[in-house]
C-alpha cells in the first residue's frame, strides 16, 4: 500500500485533556481537534472538567465527553477505580484508534484506562517538570511521547531516565493562519481600540506573571532614549488571573516608580485585534517551552522580540524574523526595542519574514500532518 493511500485513511481519535481552565494546552488541543476534523478524521475530546475549556472546544464544533479524572491516590482508591471503569466504558463505546493525552498533567488515569482496553497511547509534553514529577505523571507511560520543542524534549528527557528511553519526537504547534493585515486593517484596528494613529505600538500579550518577563520589559522601556520613547506606546494585555491581579498591580506600581506610561488593558478576548493594531510584539519570557503568543504575533506579520530561551529560538530566527535577547536582561531588551523603534523598514522586513515562516512551518495543516505522521508509529500498518 502506498504512503499516500495510508495517509488518506480516516481515523477515529480520542484527544484527552484534564482542562481545569482554558490555557495554552487547551487552546492547542482545540486547534488540533479542529484541524484533524478538517482533514476528515473523526475526533472526540474527553475532558476532566466541565468548564471554559469544555465550552470552547464544543463551540468549535468538536464532540466533547466529560469524565472525572482523579490522580492516583492511596487515600482514595475507590474513587480512582470507579472513574477508571467509567473512562474504560467510554473508550470501549467510542472505539478510537488511539488516545492522545494533550499534555502531561492530564491525569495518569487516561493512560491506565486506555492500556487496559488495548488502545495505543500518545502523550504530549508542553511544560517543564522535574524528574520525580515527570515519572509520577507518566506513571502508566505511553507508546509515543511528543514535545512542542527540541529544547523541552532535551530538558525533560535529561531529567527522566524513563522518558529518555521512550520513543519520542518533536512536533511544533500550529495555528490557523489569519489573512495578512493590510495597512488599512491596522489603521481601522487602531480606531476601534482608540490607539494613537501616529505612534509605534509595542505590545506584550500573555499572563502577567513573573516568568513572562513583564518587569524586564518595563525596566527596558525606562532605559530607552527620550526620542524613540516619546514616539512609541507600550501596551500590556493580560492579567494575573491565578493571583487575582496581584502581580499585575505590582507591575503597575513598577511603571509608576520608573515613570513608564504603559497602558494596561487587562484580559482581552480579541487579542488578534490588538496585535493587528501593533507594530512590534514582545515575548521576554524567562521560561517558554514554545508559546502561542509568539506564533500568533508572527502569523499577523509582526516582528517579535523574544527571550533566547526554551522554544522561542525555534520560532524566531534572530535578525531574520525578529530579535532574540538574553532572558532577564533589560539593557539588552532596551537595545532591541530601540533598534526596531527607530527603523520602520527593518520592522516591516522582519514581520513579513515572520509570516512566511509561519506559513512554512507553523500552520495548522503542517501541525496536523506532523501529528498524523507520529500516529503511524503506534498504529498497525495500513491504519493511517
Amino acid at each position: 500500500m502506498s504512503h499516500s493511500t495510508r495517509h488518506d485513511r480516516k481515523l477515529k481519535i480520542c484527544l484527552a485533556s484534564w482542562a481545569p481552565f482554558l490555557g495554552g494546552a487547551e487552546v492547542a488541543a482545540q486547534r488540533l481537534a479542529v484541524g484533524l476534523g478538517q482533514a476528515g478524521h473523526n475526533v472526540v475530546v474527553l475532558l476532566g472538567e466541565r468548564g471554559e475549556a469544555f465550552d470552547c472546544i464544543r463551540d468549535a464544533g468538536v464532540r466533547c465527553l466529560y469524565a472525572p479524572m482523579p490522580m492516583t491516590s492511596k487515600w482514595h482508591p475507590w474513587h480512582y477505580l470507579r472513574s477508571r471503569r467509567r473512562i474504560g466504558r467510554l473508550l470501549r463505546q467510542a472505539q478510537p484508534a488511539l488516545v492522545h493525552r494533550t499534555d502531561l498533567p492530564t491525569p495518569q488515569i487516561i493512560s491506565d484506562a486506555a492500556r487496559r482496553v488495548g488502545i495505543p497511547r500518545i502523550c504530549h509534553h508542553r511544560w517543564t517538570f522535574d524528574g520525580p514529577a515527570i515519572d509520577w505523571l507518566n506513571k502508566y507511560g505511553a507508546e509515543r511521547h511528543l514535545f512542542v520543542s527540541q529544547a523541552l524534549m532535551d530538558q525533560l528527557a535529561g531529567a527522566s531516565a524513563r522518558l529518555e528511553a521512550s520513543r519520542r519526537a518533536v512536533v511544533h504547534d500550529g495555528l490557523p493562519l489569519p489573512p495578512v493585515p493590510a495597512e488599512e486593517d491596522r489603521r481601522q484596528a487602531r480606531r476601534e481600540l482608540k490607539l494613537p494613529p501616529d505612534k509605534t505600538i509595542v505590545t506584550f500579550a500573555g499572563q502577567i506573571i513573573e516568568r513572562k518577563g513583564v518587569a524586564d520589559l518595563i525596566r527596558a522601556w525606562s532605559l530607552l532614549p527620550p526620542a524613540p520613547k516619546e514616539q512609541a506606546e507600550l501596551l500590556i494585555i493580560g492579567d494575573d488571573l491565578a493571583a487575582e491581579g496581584a502581580y499585575r498591580r505590582e507591575m503597575e506600581a513598577l511603571c509608576a516608580e520608573l515613570n513608564v506610561p504603559a497602558r494596561f488593558v487587562g484580559f482581552q478576548n480579541n487579542v488578534d485585534r490588538w496585535l493587528i493594531a501593533s507594530d512590534i510584539a514582545t515575548v521576554p519570557s524567562h521560561v517558554e517551552p514554545l508559546g502561542n503568543a509568539t506564533l500568533e504575533a508572527m502569523s499577523l506579520a509582526l516582528p517579535v522580540i523574544g527571550g533566547k530561551v526554551g522554544g522561542i529560538p525555534e520560532m524566531v530566527v534572530h535578525e531574520e524574523t525578529g530579535l532574540l535577547v538574553p532572558p532577564q536582561a533589560p539593557s539588552e531588551l532596551a537595545l532591541a526595542l530601540e533598534k526596531l523603534l527607530t527603523n520602520p523598514t527593518l520592522r516591516r522586513r522582519l514581520g513579513h519574514a515572520a509570516r512566511r515562516r509561519c506559513e512554512e512551518k507553523f500552520s495548522l495543516k503542517a501541525h496536523v500532518d506532523s501529528v498524523l505522521a507520529q500516529y503511524r508509529y503506534v498504529l498497525p500498518e495500513g491504519t493511517v
